[in-house]
């Protein structure tokens, strides 16, 4: 199943453009269709549900945990969760990713799935103040997402990502921190000339050294 079939399947709404598929969600949905016998996913980060919706209709025998720290884009998710008629394999929760605990059995899950904050105050233009909270940079609330991470996954499963250039650095040394070592890379470009808009990749929990590069992957048009 390619991922237009996928989309055309989905039924998606959202309050606004904003908390719409980007070309981020697409890429890390991308990424992710290449699940390996991994059977309890978590997705943090997981807005009106897209990623997580997606998966579950390429993936008939999964299980799906969305957490979404606003409460708009969570209410949509539940939304689109029953247009879908999806709620037997996802749920979502509304709450803070530190809280997991609540919720996610300590190394319970197979994988985990997550487009992280990467926007600086500067870059993220937004007129919704929650949107520009959450998605914007901040190396604490970054670390937020390694350590839940760290928590919810089991020994030598994967993460997969999807981060801007940007912060890239910074990104690998927090994975670093918490024991994550980055596998394989996807790098996007919106055109042969231009430098690169997006990083995907899969890190490892207490993974070794055996990092595969892919070839890289062009957007349909320019901008995230």
């Amino acid at each position: 199943m390619n991922l237009d079939e996928v989309f055309r399947q989905l039924n998606l709404k959202s309050p606004n453009k904003f908390h719409s598929p980007t070309h981020g969600t697409t890429f890390l949905i991308e990424i992710s269709k290449f699940l390996k016998n991994e059977k309890k996913i978590l997705e943090l980060g997981s807005g009106i549900g897209s990623v997580s919706l997606a998966l579950a209709k390429i993936y008939k025998d999964i299980e799906v945990t969305g957490f979404e720290l606003q409460k708009e884009p969570y209410d949509y998710s539940i939304m689109n969760l029953k247009e879908n008629d999806l709620q037997d394999r996802v749920k979502f929760i509304n709450d803070d990713i530190e809280n997991i605990s609540k919720y996610i059995e300590r190394e319970s899950i197979d994988c985990i799935v997550t487009n992280p904050p990467h926007y600086s105050d500067k870059s993220l233009k937004s007129p919704f103040e929650d949107r520009k909270k959450a998605r914007t940079f901040d190396k604490n609330n970054l670390e937020k997402f390694f350590k839940t991470a760290s928590y919810a996954l089991k020994n030598k499963k994967r993460m997969i990502f999807v981060y801007h250039p940007t912060y890239f650095i910074t990104f690998l040394n927090l994975a670093k921190k918490y024991n994550f070592m980055l596998q394989e890379m996807y790098i996007a470009y919106g055109n042969k000339n231009g430098t690169a808009q997006l990083i995907g990749g899969v890190l490892r929990k207490n993974g070794g050294e055996n990092l595969k590069i892919y070839p890289p992957v062009f957007l349909k048009s320019s901008g995230e």
